[in-house]
């Protein structure tokens, strides 16, 4: 059974989706929620209670012209421990798909579709195909990525990372950069949002407004779930990182750097010490985010393909997810979507000036 999560439930949101099998996600995360609201979508508290089995969860809500809503569960719902299935998960899951789509076609006659990127490995024999759900457009987050266990003592850590990773971390620290732990204030936005933009001309990527991204640099540092951390040499900014954290998962959520001094290997230091701020805030596991999926690791062409070369420094392991997918809740609506995804999706960046999710 699906329902709204209480009054005090919702004041409790990030334990409880801090105890979901999966550990949660900064993206099912209160805080979040209200960084989206502020940007145009309506969160909706929800806990699944079936047997024992609870899963909490948000929904995010937001309308597509006169076609009717859109919902989405950002890196959600949290039911498969470790990214695997097992009976008793594949079970549940398949009524909540059920619960899902009879809980918000009676909550909204305008509901266009939900949809949903739970953690559960690419290569997990459950097929999500065979319960309903159908693949979307473009996945919304990265679908593969690279994980650093973190549990262990920081020496254990250094002696999992490739050589050539921790000489350029000792290089960085030979050669005098320094590390500051800066406040994400005005200054700290301007000086992060700087950054990225230079790193935007060097890679071509769509970057949204500093508004955007000072909207929620601010409230997850003011919530104790953010850092910038920032690299100097002799009073030169070389680059930052904007890490976060959340239950006992860290993420590397934003960085930038100038074409400067990039002998230097600042950035190899900056993610040591998002590695250390990490362990300091009990996250036992540390996401890189972003790289290419399996099938495109070797193809130097690829846009993230850089990214990779210097993430599988810490990690050579790729995890690769699922991705998004699509609960039609409104037939006729959903097809109407299917056709028109990219042309909306393409008209609401050019008049908004911003990505629609």
């Amino acid at each position: 059974m699906i329902r709204l999560a209480t009054e005090v439930e919702i004041s409790e949101w990030d334990n409880l989706v801090a105890s979901n099998f999966d550990g949660g996600h900064i993206y099912q995360s209160k805080e979040w929620s209200e960084i989206k609201e502020s940007n145009g979508w309506e969160p909706i508290y929800c806990i699944y209670e079936a047997a024992g089995f609870v899963v909490a969860f948000v929904l995010l809500k937001k309308p597509v012209s006169i076609l009717g809503n859109i919902y989405y569960c950002s890196k959600g719902p949290g039911f498969f421990k470790d990214f695997k299935s097992d009976a008793d998960s594949r079970a549940h899951f398949k009524e909540f798909l059920i619960d899902l789509k009879s809980f918000i076609s009676k909550k909204d006659s305008r509901a266009i579709l939900v949809k949903i990127e739970p953690e559960l490995l690419a290569e997990d024999s459950f097929d999500f195909k065979d319960i309903g759900l159908k693949k979307g457009g473009a996945d919304l987050q990265f679908k593969a990525t690279i994980f650093v266990d973190i549990s262990k003592s920081e020496d254990e850590i250094l002696t999992n990372f490739k050589q050539k990773t921790r000489y350029n971390i000792r290089l960085a620290e030979r050669k005098g950069v320094k590390i500051e732990h800066r406040p994400m204030d005005d200054a700290g936005v301007d000086l992060m949002y700087e950054l990225m933009q230079a790193t935007q001309k060097r890679g071509g990527f769509f970057l949204r407004s500093k508004d955007y991204f000072g909207n929620y640099w601010k409230q997850l540092y003011e919530a104790g779930m953010g850092q910038l951390l920032v690299a100097t040499h002799e009073g030169d900014v070389l680059g930052a990182v904007y890490a976060t954290a959340f239950g006992n998962k860290a993420y590397y959520k934003d960085g930038g750097s100038f074409e400067l001094k990039r002998n230097l290997m600042a950035p190899y230091l900056l993610q040591w010490e998002a590695i250390k701020w990490s362990k300091s805030k009990g996250a036992t596991s540390y996401d890189l985010v972003a790289v290419p999926p399996k099938r495109e690791l070797e193809n130097e062409k690829h846009s993230q393909h850089g990214l990779y070369l210097f993430k599988r420094g810490f990690n050579e392991e790729v995890t690769e997810f699922k991705g998004c997918w699509d609960l039609p809740v409104h037939p006729q609506k959903f097809s109407l979507w299917q056709k028109q995804e990219k042309n909306f999706l393409r008209l609401y960046a050019k008049m908004k000036k911003n990505l629609f999710w």
